[in-house]
Protein backbone atom coordinates (compact mmCIF):
# COMPACT_ATOMS: atom_id res chain seq x y z
CA UNK A 1 0.00 0.00 0.00
CA UNK A 2 2.92 2.30 1.23
CA UNK A 3 4.82 1.31 -2.03
CA UNK A 4 1.87 2.85 -4.40
CA UNK A 5 1.27 6.34 -2.84
CA UNK A 6 2.91 9.69 -3.85
CA UNK A 7 6.06 10.82 -1.54
CA UNK A 8 3.97 13.09 0.26
CA UNK A 9 1.24 10.80 1.22
CA UNK A 10 3.51 8.58 2.76
CA UNK A 11 4.40 9.97 6.04
CA UNK A 12 0.45 10.87 6.42
CA UNK A 13 0.28 7.41 5.75
CA UNK A 14 2.85 5.94 8.56
CA UNK A 15 0.85 7.69 11.40
CA UNK A 16 -2.59 6.35 10.22
CA UNK A 17 -1.17 3.66 10.39
CA UNK A 18 0.45 4.27 14.19
CA UNK A 19 -2.54 5.89 15.71
CA UNK A 20 -5.02 6.98 13.14
CA UNK A 21 -6.58 10.40 12.59
CA UNK A 22 -5.28 11.34 16.50
CA UNK A 23 -1.75 10.27 15.67
CA UNK A 24 -1.95 12.58 12.56
CA UNK A 25 -3.13 15.19 14.69
CA UNK A 26 -0.78 14.83 17.42
CA UNK A 27 2.38 14.85 14.75
CA UNK A 28 0.94 17.79 13.11
CA UNK A 29 0.97 19.90 17.10
CA UNK A 30 4.40 18.57 17.00
CA UNK A 31 5.75 19.60 13.73
CA UNK A 32 4.37 23.09 14.60
CA UNK A 33 5.40 23.63 18.24
CA UNK A 34 8.88 22.95 16.74
CA UNK A 35 8.27 25.42 13.75
CA UNK A 36 7.20 28.01 15.75
CA UNK A 37 10.36 27.38 18.03
CA UNK A 38 12.51 27.94 14.98
CA UNK A 39 10.60 31.02 13.96
CA UNK A 40 9.37 28.59 10.71
CA UNK A 41 5.48 29.01 9.35
CA UNK A 42 3.30 26.13 10.62
CA UNK A 43 2.62 23.33 8.40
CA UNK A 44 -0.62 23.40 6.18
CA UNK A 45 -2.68 21.56 8.63
CA UNK A 46 -5.92 21.29 7.00
CA UNK A 47 -4.38 19.76 3.46
CA UNK A 48 -2.96 16.97 5.89
CA UNK A 49 -5.65 16.32 7.24
CA UNK A 50 -7.82 16.11 4.24
CA UNK A 51 -4.92 13.88 2.76
CA UNK A 52 -5.64 11.77 6.14
CA UNK A 53 -9.33 11.21 5.58
CA UNK A 54 -8.79 10.59 2.20
CA UNK A 55 -6.11 8.28 2.82
CA UNK A 56 -7.59 6.74 5.93
CA UNK A 57 -9.61 3.73 4.21
CA UNK A 58 -6.94 2.35 2.04
CA UNK A 59 -4.71 2.54 5.26
CA UNK A 60 -6.99 0.55 7.61
CA UNK A 61 -7.69 -1.48 4.78
CA UNK A 62 -4.27 -2.29 3.91
CA UNK A 63 -3.77 -2.27 8.07
CA UNK A 64 -6.47 -5.36 8.19
CA UNK A 65 -4.88 -7.63 5.04
CA UNK A 66 -1.84 -7.45 7.21
CA UNK A 67 -3.48 -8.66 10.24
CA UNK A 68 -5.50 -11.10 8.13
CA UNK A 69 -2.76 -12.36 5.83
CA UNK A 70 -0.42 -13.33 9.38
CA UNK A 71 -3.54 -15.61 10.95
CA UNK A 72 -4.31 -17.16 7.41
CA UNK A 73 -0.51 -18.19 8.02
CA UNK A 74 -0.50 -19.50 10.88
CA UNK A 75 -3.76 -21.07 10.82
CA UNK A 76 -5.27 -23.45 13.89
CA UNK A 77 -1.91 -21.66 15.80
CA UNK A 78 -3.55 -18.35 15.81
CA UNK A 79 -5.01 -17.67 19.16
CA UNK A 80 -8.89 -17.92 18.58
CA UNK A 81 -9.13 -14.94 20.43
CA UNK A 82 -7.52 -12.77 18.35
CA UNK A 83 -9.12 -14.95 15.22
CA UNK A 84 -11.89 -13.59 16.47
CA UNK A 85 -11.00 -10.13 16.72
CA UNK A 86 -9.71 -9.79 13.14
CA UNK A 87 -12.82 -11.06 11.79
CA UNK A 88 -14.88 -9.16 13.82
CA UNK A 89 -12.39 -6.18 12.48
CA UNK A 90 -13.40 -7.12 8.78
CA UNK A 91 -16.71 -5.87 9.29
CA UNK A 92 -15.45 -2.38 9.95
CA UNK A 93 -13.40 -1.99 6.57
CA UNK A 94 -14.01 -1.67 3.11
CA UNK A 95 -13.05 -4.23 1.75
CA UNK A 96 -12.18 -5.23 -1.49
CA UNK A 97 -12.30 -8.26 -3.62
CA UNK A 98 -9.22 -9.87 -1.83
CA UNK A 99 -10.11 -8.64 1.34
CA UNK A 100 -13.59 -10.12 1.01
CA UNK A 101 -11.60 -13.89 -0.08
CA UNK A 102 -9.63 -13.52 3.37
CA UNK A 103 -12.79 -12.64 5.36
CA UNK A 104 -14.61 -15.35 4.33
CA UNK A 105 -11.93 -17.65 4.76
CA UNK A 106 -10.79 -16.73 8.19
CA UNK A 107 -15.26 -16.57 8.77
CA UNK A 108 -15.23 -20.46 8.08
CA UNK A 109 -11.55 -21.11 10.01
CA UNK A 110 -13.66 -19.46 13.49
CA UNK A 111 -16.67 -21.18 12.16
CA UNK A 112 -14.67 -24.34 12.09
CA UNK A 113 -12.86 -23.86 15.57
CA UNK A 114 -15.68 -22.71 17.53
CA UNK A 115 -17.82 -25.33 16.07
CA UNK A 116 -15.10 -28.38 17.30
CA UNK A 117 -14.32 -26.65 20.65
CA UNK A 118 -18.54 -26.60 21.56
CA UNK A 119 -18.69 -30.28 20.50
CA UNK A 120 -15.79 -30.94 23.00
CA UNK A 121 -16.88 -29.65 25.55
CA UNK A 122 -20.51 -30.75 25.52
CA UNK A 123 -18.40 -34.31 25.42
CA UNK A 124 -16.56 -33.57 28.55
CA UNK A 125 -19.65 -32.95 29.95
CA UNK A 126 -21.64 -35.94 28.78
CA UNK A 127 -18.95 -38.16 29.18
CA UNK A 128 -18.80 -37.95 32.63
CA UNK A 129 -22.27 -37.74 33.44
CA UNK A 130 -21.73 -41.22 32.28
CA UNK A 131 -19.29 -42.08 33.76
CA UNK A 132 -20.97 -40.81 37.03
CA UNK A 133 -18.40 -37.79 37.51
CA UNK A 134 -21.23 -35.37 38.21
CA UNK A 135 -18.87 -32.53 40.15
CA UNK A 136 -16.59 -32.71 37.09
CA UNK A 137 -19.64 -32.80 34.46
CA UNK A 138 -20.93 -29.68 36.50
CA UNK A 139 -18.03 -27.76 36.92
CA UNK A 140 -17.08 -28.23 32.76
CA UNK A 141 -20.53 -26.77 32.17
CA UNK A 142 -19.24 -23.23 33.84
CA UNK A 143 -16.54 -22.50 31.03
CA UNK A 144 -17.92 -23.16 27.65
CA UNK A 145 -15.84 -22.07 24.65
CA UNK A 146 -17.92 -19.18 24.09
CA UNK A 147 -19.56 -16.38 26.64
CA UNK A 148 -22.92 -17.41 25.11
CA UNK A 149 -22.99 -20.87 24.32
CA UNK A 150 -25.61 -23.15 25.92
CA UNK A 151 -26.06 -26.89 26.20
CA UNK A 152 -28.76 -28.29 24.14
CA UNK A 153 -31.96 -28.59 26.26
CA UNK A 154 -31.63 -32.49 26.68
CA UNK A 155 -28.02 -32.24 28.23
CA UNK A 156 -28.93 -29.27 30.33
CA UNK A 157 -32.46 -31.74 31.65
CA UNK A 158 -29.41 -34.53 32.80
CA UNK A 159 -27.00 -32.82 34.00
CA UNK A 160 -29.38 -30.75 36.51
CA UNK A 161 -30.88 -34.02 37.24
CA UNK A 162 -27.71 -36.06 38.11
CA UNK A 163 -26.54 -32.88 40.44
CA UNK A 164 -29.33 -32.72 42.25
CA UNK A 165 -29.54 -36.29 43.17
CA UNK A 166 -26.40 -36.55 43.62
CA UNK A 167 -26.07 -33.95 46.41
CA UNK A 168 -28.28 -36.11 49.46
CA UNK A 169 -27.90 -35.61 52.66
CA UNK A 170 -25.63 -39.14 53.18
CA UNK A 171 -22.82 -37.37 51.77
CA UNK A 172 -19.89 -35.84 53.05
CA UNK A 173 -20.65 -32.43 54.27
CA UNK A 174 -17.43 -31.12 52.01
CA UNK A 175 -18.22 -32.97 49.29
CA UNK A 176 -21.82 -31.67 49.09
CA UNK A 177 -20.65 -28.33 49.22
CA UNK A 178 -17.99 -28.82 46.62
CA UNK A 179 -20.86 -29.95 44.27
CA UNK A 180 -23.04 -26.65 45.51
CA UNK A 181 -20.30 -24.32 44.88
CA UNK A 182 -20.09 -25.85 41.24
CA UNK A 183 -23.91 -26.14 40.83
CA UNK A 184 -24.06 -22.32 42.00
CA UNK A 185 -22.07 -21.64 38.89
CA UNK A 186 -23.21 -23.25 36.37
CA UNK A 187 -25.95 -22.58 33.86
CA UNK A 188 -28.60 -25.33 35.54
CA UNK A 189 -28.50 -23.79 38.73
CA UNK A 190 -32.16 -22.55 39.21
CA UNK A 191 -33.25 -26.35 38.07
CA UNK A 192 -31.07 -28.18 39.87
CA UNK A 193 -32.97 -30.05 42.59
CA UNK A 194 -31.03 -31.45 45.86
CA UNK A 195 -32.02 -34.70 46.99
CA UNK A 196 -31.19 -33.42 50.47
CA UNK A 197 -29.08 -31.63 53.06
CA UNK A 198 -25.75 -32.95 55.34
CA UNK A 199 -27.10 -32.83 58.81
CA UNK A 200 -23.88 -29.72 59.25
CA UNK A 201 -24.25 -26.81 60.30
CA UNK A 202 -21.56 -25.19 58.05
CA UNK A 203 -23.66 -27.24 55.26
CA UNK A 204 -27.19 -26.31 56.10
CA UNK A 205 -25.76 -22.24 55.97
CA UNK A 206 -23.92 -22.91 52.79
CA UNK A 207 -27.71 -23.81 51.65
CA UNK A 208 -29.14 -20.94 52.85
CA UNK A 209 -26.92 -18.82 51.52
CA UNK A 210 -27.14 -20.49 47.82
CA UNK A 211 -31.34 -20.70 47.94
CA UNK A 212 -31.47 -17.63 46.01
CA UNK A 213 -29.45 -19.50 43.33
CA UNK A 214 -30.58 -22.74 43.59
CA UNK A 215 -34.23 -21.85 44.61
CA UNK A 216 -35.18 -26.06 45.30
CA UNK A 217 -33.01 -25.24 48.36
CA UNK A 218 -35.67 -22.93 50.26
CA UNK A 219 -38.05 -26.19 50.23
CA UNK A 220 -35.55 -28.28 51.59
CA UNK A 221 -34.08 -25.45 54.07
CA UNK A 222 -38.39 -24.37 54.97
CA UNK A 223 -38.11 -21.09 53.72
CA UNK A 224 -41.42 -19.57 52.03
CA UNK A 225 -39.37 -17.68 50.02
CA UNK A 226 -35.82 -17.70 48.32
CA UNK A 227 -33.45 -14.82 49.61
CA UNK A 228 -31.66 -13.35 46.79
CA UNK A 229 -28.29 -14.70 45.61
CA UNK A 230 -25.28 -12.72 47.49
CA UNK A 231 -22.58 -11.24 44.89
CA UNK A 232 -20.10 -13.77 45.78
CA UNK A 233 -21.43 -17.41 47.03
CA UNK A 234 -18.12 -19.29 48.77
CA UNK A 235 -19.28 -22.24 50.68
CA UNK A 236 -15.99 -23.92 51.56
CA UNK A 237 -15.56 -25.08 55.06
CA UNK A 238 -13.90 -22.46 57.21
CA UNK A 239 -12.79 -24.77 59.89
CA UNK A 240 -10.17 -27.51 60.37
CA UNK A 241 -11.23 -30.94 60.91
CA UNK A 242 -10.53 -30.37 64.56
CA UNK A 243 -12.49 -27.51 64.74
CA UNK A 244 -10.29 -24.87 64.99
Amino acid sequence: MLATLRPEQIPVAEQLLRGGLQAVRQAIEAQNTAAKASGKPPVAAEALLAMADELLPTVRLADWKDRASVAQTAGKDYRLRELRAVVAASRTVNLDEEGRTMAKALHESLDQRTTALREEWLARITNALNDGRVFQAVEASIRPPEPGTRCPAELAVRLANDAGEAMTADLAAEEWMRLLDAVVASPVRRTVKPAGIPDDEVARQAARHAAGSVPALAKLLGLRIPPPPPRRVNTERRFSPTGG
